[in-house]
């Protein structure tokens, strides 16, 4: 499955090729992320992978952000984070959200991660959100994709170069999944991809790409004592706080255990993160789920859930996914359809759809990366 020539391409891109900015490091990083957990919007066709721009956007937005906010140069100007175009929109969400720039970063960034993916968020905001998604895809698709390997898009190969016709529809908020749908396509090999959705953890590692990003970040900036907290962070995925508030509010006063059946009392119950917060970092309202206390502490604990479980309590987990649904429609929708489904599935298939994509999910994370699975 793993072609050597493919994996020095990719050794050579982090070891050997110029960089005058961070950008090449966050684009790898992204794309080992777009490739390990959203492999159900990839599309493999002529031994290529046709990945989602907007994922790396996303992800962009979010890695970038506590360099701005704290004025970390992140390439060649001498000034600015970024480019002046992308600073200043950032700037004007950073007013927006009324974030003062002099308090912690770690709090700015849970700020701004709670206005991008707030459902709600007022039209301003969502337009100044889209501004800056697509003056980075610009820059994402002129710079590091352009210029990554040794010829103009060898290695990244874009379905578009301009993204300013992209545009929000009739009383359309920003959101994950607009981003993913509208921003078209890029395409690497399928080989290149296969390493980065069974060998990107490695090439994560503090000797390869995140270690780059700090040494290049560092040799851009003189005396700035954030900057090794701020790539420790993101490396970790510590930024992402194990969140279960929002599930409660939500479940009624009857309850079963997703995973035993057994009725759960009052509160004295666990909201269980489906595949584990340590090991996905993520606080999805699909991927939370009513649990036995005893159960999910001393038998679930970071363990993944076999297929045949998950497919033996389907009718329970869509049953909650269904109150999740009923309670906050638009960002359900947009989570589920991001982390799970992608966005052209018949509306009478989407639950049984989502529970064959946590399936798939769950071999990935115990057949391919080796995780202890759970069962009962």
């Amino acid at each position: 499955m793993i072609d050597t020539e493919a994996l020095r391409q990719i050794n050579y891109i982090i070891e050997r090729d110029s960089a005058s900015s961070t950008y090449k490091y966050v684009l790898l990083k992204s794309v080992i992320n777009a490739s390990q957990r959203y492999d159900h919007l990839i599309k493999i066709e002529n031994s290529k992978a046709n990945i989602p721009l907007g994922l790396i956007v996303e992800q962009w937005i979010l890695d970038y952000m506590p360099f701005v906010f704290k004025d970390i140069l992140q390439g060649s100007s001498k000034t600015i984070a970024l480019d002046k175009p992308i600073t200043d929109v950032y700037k004007n969400i950073f007013k927006l959200l009324n974030l003062d720039t002099s308090v912690e970063w770690v709090y700015g960034y849970m700020q701004f991660t709670k206005a991008l993916q707030n459902p709600n968020m007022s039209l301003e905001l969502s337009n100044e959100f889209l501004k800056l998604s697509k003056k980075i895809a610009d820059k994402i698709v002129n710079m590091p994709m352009k210029y990554t390997g040794k010829e103009e898009y060898e290695f990244f190969t874009p379905e578009r170069y301009k993204f300013g016709s992209v545009n929000l529809r009739n009383n359309e908020i920003y959101n994950s999944s607009f981003v993913v749908s509208d921003f078209g396509y890029f395409s690497i090999s399928e080989q290149h991809y296969n390493i980065f959705r069974y060998l990107g953890q490695t090439l994560y590692g503090t000797s390869t790409i995140m270690s780059k990003w700090k040494q290049k970040t560092n040799s851009l900036n003189a005396n700035q004592e954030t900057i090794k907290d701020i790539i420790e962070k993101l490396s970790s995925d510590t930024l992402e706080l194990r969140e279960t508030a929002s599930i409660r509010k939500i479940l009624s006063q009857e309850k079963e255990c997703t995973w035993s059946g057994k009725e759960l009392q009052g509160t004295t119950y666990d909201v269980d993160h489906v595949l584990p917060f340590s090991v996905w970092f993520n606080n999805d309202l699909w991927n939370m789920l009513p649990t036995d206390r005893v159960l999910n502490q001393q038998k679930k604990k970071a363990k993944i859930p076999t297929r045949k479980l998950i497919e033996n309590r389907a009718d329970v987990i869509m049953n909650y996914w269904n109150d999740y649904q009923q309670a906050m429609p638009l960002l359900f929708k947009s989570q589920i359809e991001v982390a799970l489904i992608g966005k052209d599935v018949n509306e009478d298939k989407i639950l049984d759809t989502a529970i064959e994509s946590l399936c798939k999910k769950s071999d990935y994370l115990i057949y391919d990366r080796g995780h202890e699975a759970f069962s009962i």
